[in-house]
């Protein structure tokens, strides 16, 4: 039987020197890269912090682009303490830094900006340009790329070509809009169609129309409007829907609705002029409705609301319990009326009471809603049980085109802290009518 083979060995024989070199190869490396990356680290940290120019700023970038050559950073810091004495040798010295940092980061954006910008200082306008444009072409979805991009040909007078980059940018970022429609407003003189024309995009134009409404200039805001159709503002919901908020701010009642009607998908939530939305109560109360022209309804523990069933007809009423031992000067429920200015009206409703304790029970005010000065208003509540009683409000509007109906209280008495009010109130029927034209009227005149 043949027996196995024994395996094998291999031995190396080194000489005691050959064996010092290959262990300590590993640690020499080890020091170099530690040295290496130390010397980046300082180089870098140094850049970072790097002082002002009259604090000696130049020569500490100086000494961290020495221990850090390869950094960009520290070429970009040195540039830009360097561009700021400013003189031709300073200039060109800050472009060379650019290109330095550039070479080291071929693919960082920033580093393309400041380049493009460093050699349009110097006079060099083909390079500049290619340099902003390979900034673009390395963050083409970034706004500052277009933005800087853009202001320099505008400075060369390539108005169409600038605002093709201006307005990509106020696209990526709506911060930026502002900006460019001052800079369009500026560059075009005004003219309304040269600036529809260089804001191609329906948002950034969406956008404009809230700038130019923002500003008072409630006319120019519909023009550019009717440039963009309904479909694009039905897309661009979201931004539609805070042109109406800012035209209910700018007391644009009106206009807010024609917008309104536009984009509203559920031809139920949209009011009617000169009619109190839900003013039965058949529909249900949504606290904090975004409906501009809903109830609006602020949930407080101190006067819970609800639809009750107890109704003066049909199947619902807005039924309001108070529960304050302290102090409410209203009550969190109101509506914004469209109305017609100038002219004469009377508001129809029912209330009843249950059990109401106060020495300052609540009253329905009709209010201006670009002062919040009272147009007519309600006799207060009578306190104890009452059953259903209708109540009748004329009042004259005056140059506004719409009305706030609200809840408010009156005082307990002067000095009082506190103004405590218990019990349940109910309220039915709201219906307005108009009944006539301009005519005398004295101001917070109501009656019963």
């Amino acid at each position: 039987m043949s027996q196995p083979k024994p395996s094998s060995v291999i031995t190396l024989n080194l000489n005691p020197s050959a064996l010092r070199w290959l262990l300590a190869f590993p640690m020499l490396l080890a020091i170099a890269a530690a040295w290496f990356t130390t010397r980046w680290y300082v180089g870098n940290t140094v850049a970072e912090y790097a002082p002002p120019i009259e604090q000696g700023g130049v020569d500490m970038a100086q000494l961290a682009e020495r221990w850090a050559p390869h950094d960009p950073l520290t070429h970009w810091r040195l540039a830009s303490l360097k561009e700021k004495v400013f003189s031709p040798e300073n200039l060109a010295a800050a472009a060379d830094e650019y290109k330095l940092a550039v070479e080291a980061a071929p693919y960082d954006y920033r580093y393309w900006i400041e380049y493009g910008r460093a050699l349009e200082a110097t006079g060099d306008i083909v390079s500049a340009e290619k340099a902003l444009r390979r900034s673009v072409e390395l963050a083409p979805a970034y706004a500052r790329p277009r933005w800087v991009y853009g202001n320099f040909l505008l400075r060369q007078e390539r108005i169409d070509e600038a605002f093709d980059q201006l307005s990509r940018a106020a696209n990526a970022d709506e911060l930026m809009r502002p900006q460019v429609f001052t800079l369009a407003w500026q560059i075009f003189n005004g003219d309304l169609d040269k600036i529809v024309k260089a804001v191609p995009s329906p948002a950034v134009r969406l956008q404009f129309v809230a700038y130019l409404i923002n500003g008072g200039s409630f006319d120019e805001a519909a023009r550019v409007l009717r440039s963009v159709n309904e479909a694009d503002r039905r897309a661009q919901s979201d931004l539609t829907s805070e042109i109406v908020k800012t035209l209910i701010a700018k007391k644009q009642f009106h206009a807010a609705l024609t917008i309104l009607r536009e984009v509203e998908t559920d031809p139920a939530q949209l009011p009617t002029p000169e009619k109190v939305w839900n003013g039965d109560f058949e529909m249900p109360l949504v606290p904090k409705d975004p409906h501009p022209f809903h109830w609006a309804i602020m949930p407080t523990g101190l006067a819970p609301m609800s639809i009750d069933t107890q109704a003066h007809n049909g199947n619902g009423s807005l039924k309001i319990v108070f529960k304050v031992a302290g102090k409410l000067d209203l009550v969190p429920i109101s509506q914004v009326i469209i109305v017609d200015p100038n002219t004469q009206y009377r508001l129809q409703y029912y209330q009843r009471s249950e059990d109401l304790v106060s020495a300052a029970t609540p009253t329905l005010n009709v209010l201006d809603p670009s002062d919040s000065v009272s147009l007519g208003n309600a006799a207060p509540f009578t306190t104890g049980t009452h059953d259903w009683q209708q109540v009748t409000v004329d009042f004259k509007t005056n140059k506004t085109d719409a009305i706030q109906i609200a809840l408010l209280r009156g005082s307990c008495g002067e000095g009082q802290p506190v103004c405590p009010i218990f019990g349940t109130v109910w309220y039915d029927e709201f219906n307005l009518q108009r009944i006539g034209g301009s005519g005398p009227r004295k101001r917070g005149e109501g009656t019963k």
